[in-house]
């Protein structure tokens, strides 16, 4: 025989067998036993794929040999079907307790026999194939764990944000240990820089069911500090509910290390600029940190983002750096200049503007707008554009009061810095004219801090 599955028969009595034997020989490979023994060596020499035990037998009965092939870590997965004339109700009971799969009454029945074992062998092969699915899947899974686990950084915590497991990595870079984390609410690494708003939203989405991704900087044991690009999503269990949450996290602190370096740098070198343009006016590098100063209050005052008053900080600097190309005789010239020489003056905020314009870079396009800017009026009688009221950008109207409450406060070559009342009038004679009235009135609830700034930094 060369059919696929093998079946072994033991019954004590060989009229039985030879029955089943006739039923089943076209079908599938066949081995007998007359007596329990016997059948257990069998099955330890023979590959059987289903067994058909008869209940009452001399020596060992149907129900011990079950329960030896049951605990046999080589036979216990080996469908047992009972063939029995005993099919009173604790009979059948205790076969399906012992591990038996059916059970087939005699005298048999032919197409009975057949369909059992037919259900039984498909169940078995789609329970053998599950079990290979599932010992794959796990091999994989386990894989899959250990790649996460030595290239990332994980951690889970239950759904009120306990930690439950940290990696290895997790451990390296936090400067804990596992057992100074688990147990301790993932806050414990939290750092004071993360605005809590994103945690809002992290808990916000992963509650929903949902992924949450972003960045985020976590705080050392030692006080330092690293930054992660993290995946944050919820573990369902079978009903679908959430059951915990895992992290997977990147470690991106070298490349944010590099780019704040790079902004910082940039800053300096804009800053440096601006002030190179102002020597150029004989005017100090003070000039520059102080207008930096001042639009910091008026932007922080009319509720700018930290983000955007941080950039007109960094660029306001830059807002003369059009007087590099203007010519020392009209530059310096200690008197009132001429039409055709105010005219030429009038081109630093233009020409400020095509230096700085091309770049990409967020700083210096802010940069160039405040320079193109920073003379225009409320009203529209300024220069270059004669643009007004709200066409001129926040940053170029916040720049022109810091520049202009600052230069009239000092000593230029053409002029004696002014007295303070002297200036004030100016700005209420000038709110909504030269200045947005809006932002002058910013200035005056803040005079005092201006004024602090002016003597903090003022010239030598």
């Amino acid at each position: 025989m060369t059919n696929e599955k093998t079946i072994l028969i033991i019954d004590d009595i060989e009229t039985n067998i030879n029955i089943l034997i006739e039923l089943l020989e076209d079908k599938y490979d066949l081995l007998a036993s007359l007596n329990g023994e016997e059948a257990l060596e069998i099955v330890e020499e023979e590959r059987v794929d289903l067994i058909l035990l008869d209940i009452m037998m001399p020596g060992l009965d149907g129900f011990e040999v079950c329960k030896r092939l049951k605990s046999n870590e080589k036979t216990k997965d080996i469908p047992i079907i009972f063939i029995t004339a005993k099919t009173d109700e604790e009979s059948i009971e205790k076969a399906y307790e012992i591990g038996g799969v059916d059970y087939i009454s005699k005298p048999f029945r032919a197409r009975e026999v057949l369909s059992r074992i037919n259900t039984h062998l498909s169940l078995s092969e789609q329970k053998h194939s599950l079990e290979e699915n599932l010992k794959t899947n796990i091999t994989l899974l386990n894989q899959y764990k250990e790649v996460v686990d030595k290239g990332t950084i994980v951690s889970k915590t239950n759904k009120k944000g306990i930690i439950t497991y940290v990696n290895d990595a997790f451990c390296k870079i936090s400067g804990y240990s596992k057992e100074e984390l688990i147990g301790k609410p993932h806050n414990i690494v939290r750092h004071k820089d993360t605005p809590a708003s994103i945690y809002k939203v992290l808990w916000e989405t992963i509650k929903n069911k949902q992924t949450w991704y972003g960045e985020v900087k976590n705080r050392k044991k030692d006080g330092g500090y690293y930054i992660v690009q993290s995946v944050v999503m919820p573990i369902l269990d079978s009903t679908g509910e959430i059951d915990e949450y895992i992290s997977v996290r990147h470690d991106v602190t070298a490349i944010y290390d590099l780019q704040k370096e790079i902004e910082d740098t940039q800053r300096e070198v804009v800053f440096t600029m601006g002030a190179i343009g102002e020597t150029r006016s004989k005017e100090t590098g003070n000039h520059v940190k102080r207008v930096a100063e001042y639009s910091k209050i008026l932007a922080e005052s009319l509720g700018l983002s930290e983000d955007r008053c941080n950039l007109l900080v960094d660029a306001s600097p830059m807002h003369d750096i059009g007087k590099v190309a203007i010519p020392d005789s009209i530059l310096h010239k200690p008197g009132r200049l001429t039409d055709e020489e105010f005219v030429i003056m009038r081109n630093h905020a233009e020409l400020g503007y095509k230096m700085l314009a091309h770049s990409t870079r967020p700083l210096l396009k802010i940069a160039s707008i405040i320079a193109f800017e920073h003379h225009e009026r409320w009203d529209g009688n300024g220069y270059p554009r004669h643009i007004k009221e709200e066409e001129i950008s926040i940053e170029a109207r916040i720049t022109a009061i810091a520049d202009v409450f600052d230069a009239l406060g000092s000593n230029r070559v053409y002029k004696e810095a002014w007295e303070d009342q002297k200036i004030f009038d100016y700005f209420k004679e000038q709110r909504g004219k030269q200045f947005d009235p809006n932002l002058v009135d910013i200035f005056f609830e803040n005079l005092n801090k201006f004024l602090e700034i002016r003597e903090k930094f003022k010239d030598v």
